[in-house]
């Protein structure tokens, strides 16, 4: 099971997959902004989700690639 991992408010969650059985892990990722009983913002669907056109020969390498490319995604909006 894959695990998410919190960055400024958000959850971020690697889904890389591979396109074919032994072939290479393509990053993806989800992020979400969990709703908060303070101010009752956010919410508990994907605010953003994206697929990465690299490609890299393990699984936790794309998953590490894609968290980067979330948290440049989250910094920048």
């Amino acid at each position: 099971m894959k695990s998410s991992i919190s960055y400024k408010n958000c959850l971020i969650r690697g889904e890389s997959f591979q396109r074919e059985k032994n072939g290479k892990w393509v990053p993806q990722y989800t992020v979400t902004r969990p709703k908060t009983e303070s101010t009752g913002k956010g919410s508990d669907f994907p605010s953003h989700q994206y697929q990465c056109n690299e490609a890299l020969p393990t699984e936790s390498e794309a998953d590490a690639y894609a968290v980067k490319r979330a948290r440049e995604w989250i910094d920048k909006n």
